[in-house]
């Protein structure tokens, strides 16, 4: 099977009013998609949308009537405002070369949400009973942890495989996918039938002491195994209430945790808006500090053109006197050249005088006369120093700049105090004592489900001897005088089928985990920086994990291996559970040091199957270390970005 994802349409979802075809198409040589996107921005969203399109859950393992009350909370609320009620997410992927077109529609009106889905696969339309099944089909929900997965999926992984419950309940996912259950009722079926013959073949030696022993001990049997089965069924079913309230509960506690993310970022807020109120009150100060000292800036005007009068009399004033000077040098000049004297300007003698000097001399003498006539008087500088003192070129300018400051400063008040308002909406109706009970609660159902799972398991045990008996009995009856051929046939051959169906299961079963051991360990020595000082990855029957230095030892790990393990395991059971198609991956590198970010890159990301998702924040995996280390694996590019800073709203841009 080849399943791709080819686009992904979003209306109303979380932030994102409207996205059409986001395309999601890949190369064979370029198979991975990346988004980028920093915190709160909306990644975690779109991972959302994926999953609530393909399963009608938010959430790992919740099916959609447990996810109906959280549905109200994912739809947009600009949209909202605006009287708008369908939240709308559309999935286009291919299998084998044909077109899937997935839509889940969420309507809002009065009372719950109204959800539809519809499926075509090219122009055929699947019923909508059948759609479900077939999803299952090719992404099986109970493994979808392995092809759609979070941080903190692998962040607990590890952990959980380490809990006996969990790791059951990780076996029994993928051996469901790989038809194991279906063995297993088939088994049943013929125990069934078995048991039938075992019944009509004792009733055939009756009289017997023999027969009388074998009958009573396997109407006893038959009791114990009814009792037993009874047991499990209602086992079973307190076992999944269990779980479905566990699923409730965890789902609450998460958005407690999100709470508490709101409550810090309502703290860091609230100490900024207090910082800001401080910085708004110097600014007024300040705006007011320059109106009281600047009062004379409204006259700059009228004093600027004051100055520029007596600076353009001063200016002539000074020209004039100049000229005078220049006239009278001139004149004394030519009178002693008249008496052959020297000159008063140099100290040298000057030529003796002709007959034109005279008349120069008469027309200096009128020159400065006239000068002397026209000059208005002296210079007043000391009035121009004054205008010029009264002069305020800054307070304007300065006051601009305080203004221009405090109506920034005002417009992020208004925003922090717009997100606080926004922080209290999703806090209301929620207090500590509520968080304690949930914590309480958990504590409670897990007891619960640890203590069923631990009875299941023994009414199995039990189940398992009873039918190991009966059939020894059964062998006992085949020896009596009286027995029917014709049943003791029938009962062996139930017997044998029976036989050959636990073994078979056995042997799948065990083919499965040694593949999956086989895979993980493979991978790890691929993804960790000191391969030589490991011997891979060992996986017990019942999935306990456990990592090997090179003598074959158990050995201990830093949280990094913890992480690097789960890492293998995850990408071994989805091999194993899903060959081929795509994997989604929601800040998948936050916890891993820069080079082991390499290597999930360049190892594990391609080798999970043919396409690849990633949704990361910068801090894991910024644009240019993307480019570098994928190189030409990289398919498509996008961010998701705040175009007007509002928080209720996000877009997704391509960036290659």
């Amino acid at each position: 099977m080849s399943l791709k994802f080819e686009s992904l349409s979003l209306k109303n979802f979380g932030p994102y009013r409207r996205i059409d075809n986001l395309d999601l198409a890949t190369d064979p040589d370029a198979p991975v998609v990346v988004i980028h996107g920093e915190n709160t921005l909306g990644k975690t969203q779109l991972f959302s949308a994926l999953r609530w399109c393909l399963y009608g859950g938010l959430l790992p393992q919740q099916d959609s009537a447990q996810a109906m009350p959280y549905l109200e909370r994912r739809f947009n609320n600009p949209a909202r405002r605006d009287g708008e009620s369908a939240m709308e997410v559309v999935l286009k992927f291919r299998v084998d070369d044909e077109l899937y077109v997935l839509t889940r529609t969420a309507r809002f009106a009065d009372g719950p949400p109204r959800v539809s889905a519809d499926l075509r696969i090219g122009p055929t339309v699947i019923p909508r009973l059948g759609i479900d099944a077939e999803i299952g089909k090719l992404l099986h929900p109970q493994i979808s942890e392995f092809f759609l997965f979070d941080a903190e999926l692998m962040q607990r992984f590890y952990d959980r495989l380490n809990t006996e419950r969990e790791r059951g309940f990780i076996r029994d996912s993928i051996e469901t996918v790989l038809g194991i259950p279906a063995l297993q009722r088939a088994e049943g079926d013929v125990t069934d039938l078995a048991q039938d013959a075992l019944k009509r073949q004792a009733k055939a030696v009756q009289g017997a002491a023999d027969a009388e022993r074998i009958n009573k001990r396997l109407a006893k049997i038959a009791n114990e195994q009814a009792s037993a089965e009874a047991e499990r069924k209602e086992l079973q079913e307190v076992f999944q209430r269990t779980e479905n309230e566990l699923r409730q509960v965890r789902d609450q506690l998460r958005v407690v945790e999100g709470l508490q993310a709101d409550i810090r970022e309502q703290e860091t807020l609230e100490a900024l808006i207090t910082s800001g109120q401080q910085t708004e009150a110097k600014l007024r100060e300040d705006m007011r500090q320059l109106l009281v000292d600047g009062w004379r800036a409204p006259l700059l005007r009228k004093l600027q053109a004051a100055l520029e009068r007596v600076q353009e009399r001063n200016t002539a004033a000074i020209e004039q006197q100049r000229a005078v000077s220049d006239a009278r040098t001139q004149v004394e000049v030519l009178r002693e050249r008249l008496r052959g004297g020297i000159c008063v300007a140099c100290g040298q003698r000057l030529p003796a005088p002709d007959e034109a000097t005279q008349e120069e001399f008469e027309r200096a003498k009128a020159r400065l006369a006239r000068l002397e006539s026209e000059t208005g008087g002296r210079p007043d500088l000391e009035l121009e120093r004054k205008i010029t003192s009264l002069v305020d070129r800054n307070t304007a300018e300065r006051y601009g700049e305080k203004h221009a400051q405090l109506s920034d400063l005002l417009g992020l008040q208004y925003q922090r105090k717009r997100q606080i308002d926004q922080i209290k909406d999703r806090l209301q109706g929620n207090d500590a004592a509520a968080i304690r009970a949930l914590g309480v609660r958990q504590s409670r159902l897990d007891d619960l489900a640890e203590s069923t799972s631990r009875k299941l398991t023994l009414v199995g045990l039990k189940i398992n001897a009873n039918n190991v008996e009966s059939q020894k009995l059964a062998k006992q009856l085949d020896r009596l005088p009286g027995a029917n051929p014709s049943v003791v046939l029938e009962a062996n051959f139930f017997g044998y089928v029976q036989t050959l169906l636990n073994r078979t299961i056995d042997r799948y079963r065990e083919r499965t985990r040694a593949e999956v051991e086989r895979a993980a360990s493979s991978m790890f020595v691929r993804l960790v920086r000191d391969p030589s000082g490991y011997g891979g990855l060992r996986i017990a029957r019942d999935y306990r994990v456990e990592l090997l230095d090179t003598h074959n030892m158990s050995r201990e790990t830093s949280e990094g291996g913890k992480q690097l393990v789960a890492l293998s395991l995850i990408g071994a059971l989805k091999a194993a559970a899903v060959r081929g198609g795509p994997v989604v991956l929601d800040s998948p590198l936050a916890r891993l040091d820069l080079g082991h970010r390499a290597n999930v890159l360049q190892t594990w990301i391609p080798s999970l199957g043919s396409q690849a998702l990633l949704l990361v924040q910068s801090g894991e995996l910024t644009v240019e270390s993307a480019r570098r280390i994928l190189g030409s694996k990289l398919g498509q590019e996008y961010r998701i970005v705040r175009p007007n800073n509002d928080p209720e709203e996000a877009v997704i841009e391509r960036t290659r």
